[in-house]
């Protein structure tokens, strides 16, 4: 990639001249031409489209409020990444569980289930939920983050023997949410 030094005049430069469309990110300049579009979209690339404006819409909307604002500031600031870029990215990415460790659950009241979470951004929520074998909710309840992992603390008793069902669900600041079930852990 080629590097110039622009003079004074240019310095301020953005926007469109010409072919060439001119983006200042940070303290860098970037020279692009300008995007062609030849025919009509297609709907995959409406529905992205559509994403996008609803990314930057969310954007627009937690930068507005200053404590979020100082939260996702201070996030892109440590990656190197303009602050709207960072929050489009994390409305565009949803969380992911990663695993739901039952080594710890017995079926008593008191038993835990250790749930591993990821966000590109961060993790805010993790709910549990526990169904019995006719997938009737035994019980439910958020998960607390401990040493970096989300722990459920179980509130019912479970007869041994029996096959119980176990989703969690992370959410990110975003407000998406993604989701992992273990069916049928057969408890001893």
């Amino acid at each position: 990639m080629a590097k110039v030094t622009l003079n004074s005049a240019l310095q301020g430069i953005r926007g469109k001249i010409d072919n060439w469309v001119y983006r200042r990110f940070g303290d860098r300049m970037v020279i692009a031409r300008r995007p062609e579009f030849t025919g009509e979209p297609s709907a995959g690339q409406l529905a992205v489209r559509e994403k996008f404006r609803a990314a930057a819409a969310y954007a627009r909307g937690a930068l507005a409020d200053p404590v979020t604002q100082a939260l996702y500031q201070a996030a892109a600031k440590s990656r190197g990444v303009s602050t709207f870029a960072f929050v489009m990215g994390d409305f565009l990415n949803a969380p992911e569980v990663r695993s739901i460790d039952t080594s710890g659950y017995r079926g008593q009241v008191g038993d835990q289930i250790v749930v591993s979470a990821v966000d590109d951004f961060e993790v805010v929520s993790v709910n549990v939920v526990l169904r019995d074998a006719a997938d009737a909710v035994i019980e439910e309840g958020p998960a607390a983050l401990v040493v970096g992992r989300w722990t459920y603390t179980a509130t019912q008793t479970v007869a041994g023997g029996n096959s119980v069902t176990i989703e969690a669900t992370a959410k990110d600041h975003a407000g998406n949410s993604g989701k992992l079930t273990l069916p049928s852990v057969t408890l001893p």
